[in-house]
């Protein structure tokens, strides 16, 4: 080692003095722009942020979680689903909160945009497998739409009226929107977003893409409507049927009867007539009055004939009417699964 070396490392070496507050200025900066950046959106989501805590807070029931799986709901139509705090509720209390009391009609779920929560019918009947499900996803879609922009809604809503009018020739589908425009006046294209992506199998690209918002897979939901729907398309289709058959049933029989009626009135007639012209001896011979009162004795046998398959009528229609009786029994126990209350017979 040189003299020089020897002399510069003994000598002490200067540090410069350690800068912390502009460090930590610059961290400050940086939170402050993160605070400002965090308030806008905040600002501009407060929604989601509140949706965000509800999830989290929020412990999904099996059957909750159930439903969500089984209709095909991807994350977010979950995350939404589950914002909502569903609940399925048994018939009394769930008529307190959603239920409007209109005859004839079934509530089986409801959104409530103020509390923005989900309230489900617990419908029990195992014939109706998957109608909850679908009316959990019809209930999330109310959910979606209550946070979509109005610039989506813009968007959306022309393609839910043209797949509407598509259906325009489908009498349940008339009758329900029937029903919602009386039930909620205004809200339309609100009940169109949910009724369609639940229940419309086939739908427009565009429209389809809309729904693969909050879908995996919506033939899902859509094959559980079909499923549950056809219990009631069915019963339907075999009490008409029925009905139809008892009712050209009776026009027979009262087609049969009145002929039969009239039929014996003429014979009574006729074989007064014979008997005072056999009496009076105008029938001069024997042919002619064997002859005359055969003829006569065949139309009693027709009209007996007539009358005994009036009776196997009569008899058939016990038989259909108590099969009309057995269908009727099994639609109220449907319509009671549905929440559907009896009609008052005072409005009849």
């Amino acid at each position: 080692m040189s003299e020089i070396d020897a002399i510069e490392s003994e000598a002490p070496v200067a540090k410069p003095p350690r800068k912390r507050r502009p460090v930590l200025a610059a961290v400050g900066i940086a939170i402050a722009v993160l605070l400002v950046g965090g308030g806008a959106f905040a600002a501009m989501n407060q929604q989601r942020i509140a949706d965000q805590f509800t999830v989290w807070g929020f412990t999904a029931s099996k059957t909750i979680a159930g439903y969500a799986t089984r209709s095909g709901m991807n994350d977010e139509g979950r995350f939404l689903f589950y914002a909502s705090k569903p609940v399925v509720e048994p018939e009394a209390k769930f008529d307190k909160i959603c239920a409007d009391h209109q005859e004839d009609e079934g509530i089986l779920g409801c959104y409530l945009p103020d509390d923005k929560t989900i309230f489900l019918y617990d419908v029990t009947d195992k014939r109706l497998d998957g109608i909850e499900e679908v009316v959990a996803s019809h209930e999330m879609l109310h959910a979606a739409w209550d946070r979509m922009s109005i610039d989506e809604r813009h968007r959306v809503g022309p393609l839910l009226e043209a797949e509407a009018k598509k259906h325009a020739g489908d009498e349940g589908f008339a009758e329900t929107l029937k029903y919602y425009a009386k039930a909620e006046p205004g809200e339309r294209l609100n009940e169109l977003h949910s009724i369609i992506g639940t229940e419309f199998s086939t739908i427009s690209p565009a429209l389809e893409a809309h729904y693969a918002k909050y879908f995996t897979d919506r033939s899902q939901v859509t094959a559980l409507h079909e499923k549950s729907n056809a219990v009631f398309v069915e019963l339907a289709a075999k009490t008409d049927a029925l009905v139809a058959k008892i009712n050209a049933l009776v026009e027979k029989m009262k087609s049969d009867y009145a002929n039969y009626k009239t039929g014996y009135q003429r014979l009574n007639s006729d074989i007064g007539s014979f008997n005072a012209r056999a009496d009076s001896g105008a029938i001069t011979t024997e042919s002619q009055f064997l002859y005359e009162r055969n003829r006569l004795l065949a139309r009693q046998n027709s009209l007996d004939a007539l009358f005994s398959s009036i009776q196997a009528e009569s008899d058939l229609y016990d038989k259909l009417v108590v099969q009309l009786k057995a269908l009727n029994a099994q639609g109220a126990e449907l319509e009671k699964a549905v929440n559907i209350k009896p009609l008052d017979p005072s409005n009849l």
